[in-house]
């Protein structure tokens, strides 16, 4: 094999590739501006997965010879679309959201961590330590409530705003929170 077919075996296929890589460009554009900025906003695990697999189908439509430019622009149209389903169906159902979304989990409340739920997410008492710091706060104490989102983020309530967890409005959707309807209780059998 000489030199120059290590980095380029058929030079016709370069232009081909550049063309491709364009034409996705442009569509990905088009499709993320009629889905929305649900499309490329706060992802949850849920939009990760989707992103993922949009970016090997394109990947695919690319650089593969077996898969058409069009079977890769339409699959990812079809994914698209299903997430735009999907997000469409979570407003307008409770029951699919649930379903489809898993709920705020509490993680730390009153200063102190709650083991069950940090293992059940399999969340380290580090992570939660770096999320107050960078919080702005200095002591395990001084965080009222940690929250891991649904997006896989986590939100750190300083302690002392609300005088319990009771009292917080924007906790009646976190699992094992003393506003949870859901019925899962938390580490201390609180509900």
């Amino acid at each position: 094999m000489e030199p120059a077919q290590t980095w380029v075996s058929e030079p016709d296929r370069l232009l081909h590739i550049l063309a491709s890589c364009a034409v996705f460009y442009a569509y990905i554009i088009l499709l993320t501006r009629l889905s929305g900025k649900r499309t490329t906003g706060n992802m949850n695990n849920f939009d990760w997965i989707i992103t993922v697999g949009i970016g090997s189908l394109m990947a695919s439509g690319i650089l593969l010879r077996n898969v058409s430019m069009l079977d890769a622009m339409l699959a990812v149209a079809a994914l698209t679309g299903l997430q735009w389903l999907t997000t469409w169906g979570a407003l307008r159902s409770p029951r699919f959201a649930r379903w489809v979304k898993p709920r705020p989990r509490l993680l730390w409340t009153d200063g102190r961590p709650l083991d069950a739920a940090l293992r059940r997410e399999r969340i380290t008492d580090d992570e939660v330590e770096s999320a107050m710091r960078q919080a702005g706060l200095a002591r395990g104490d001084a965080a009222g409530w940690v929250v891991l989102e649904t997006s896989g983020q986590l939100s750190v309530i300083p302690a002392g705003g609300a005088s319990g967890p009771a009292d917080a409005d924007l906790l009646h959707p976190v699992a094992g929170s003393a506003r949870d309807q859901g019925g899962e209780t938390d580490d201390r059998g609180g509900t």
